[in-house]
């Protein structure tokens, strides 16, 4: 057992406070806190796996474009939870701003599905998510898909970390589809009350929801004998968010000829003539 005397006890005290005060301030903490530079490796794609209930399937038996929005938009929130994805801790939040859709063969009850998703592009205050839907059965990628999201900080569209860009894959995803400006012939308009059952969480309707507003205009402007309609399987749909929509809110979709087996869209207010959405289908 050592014992120490008073004074050297003090002295110790002493040595060890200027040793600490020394090298705080050699090393003073940090000011600002910024994102930390990504580390190294990132994951670039994440995998993920899924049966289809028959729950997801629609009247033809398949599952329907809204569903597999509604499918990819579920994968989209669980990446965030992965440690290693490259967007974890690094965005504030976000909101959809457009969708676009390739099908290339149809998803039916009891598939099993290989889902991909992955960062497709960074600009400066959004960024691209691609998926990929295969059916392992016969190893068909029958969904092909791009998401763009706005990054959203507390003032408004934020930037992103230009590091962001390293951890970008190179992968197919559909082209931007490129509106129509030309004449709306043959149009057809619908109206409706938006129900509360359209709105999801952040209390305004679903980004998933607008893809069904499409297809069910198509469906019932077809079933009404008008020339907008458009029947069959699609072959690509796209979809653009352009103001929140509310429980309540009259609405109407107004869809036109824009060449053979190609539709565009338009949902408005007509209180107010303000544009909420529009999107284009092509079947083929």
């Amino acid at each position: 057992m050592i014992t120490l005397t008073r004074s050297l006890a003090l002295s110790l005290s002493l040595t060890l406070s200027l040793t600490l005060s020394l090298s705080l301030a050699l090393s003073p903490a940090p000011l600002l806190r910024c994102p930390p530079p990504m580390a190294e490796p990132t994951l670039k794609i994440v995998t993920t796996h899924h049966t289809i209930p028959g729950i997801e399937t629609d009247a033809t038996s398949t599952v329907g474009p809204g569903w597999i929005s509604r499918m990819l938009e579920r994968v989209r929130w669980s990446v965030f939870g992965l440690d290693t994805f490259a967007l974890r801790d690094r965005v504030v939040g976000g909101v959809a701003r457009a969708g676009v859709f390739e099908y290339h063969g149809p998803l039916q009850r009891n598939d099993e599905l290989e889902i991909t998703t992955w960062l497709a592009r960074v600009g400066n205050t959004s960024y691209d998510f691609g998926h990929a839907i295969k059916r392992l059965g016969d190893g068909t990628v029958a969904v092909r898909a791009r998401v763009t999201v706005v990054h959203i900080g507390p003032d408004g569209p934020a930037p992103l970390g230009a590091d962001l860009h390293a951890a970008v894959h190179d992968e197919p995803v559909p082209v931007r589809a490129i509106w129509p400006e030309a004449e709306r012939r043959s149009s057809w308009t619908r109206q409706w009350i938006v129900r509360p059952s359209d709105q999801d969480s952040f209390r305004h309707v679903n980004q998933a929801r607008y893809v069904d507003y499409i297809d069910d205009t198509r469906h019932l402007a077809s079933m009404a004998g008008e020339a907008a309609g458009l029947e069959g399987p699609l072959a690509s749909l796209s979809v653009e968010y352009m103001r929140e929509t509310h429980a309540g809110q009259l609405v109407q979709m107004e869809t036109w000829v824009t060449g053979n087996g190609t539709r565009a869209f338009e949902l408005t207010c007509p209180d107010t003539g303000e544009v909420h959405s529009r999107g284009q289908a092509r079947t083929g």
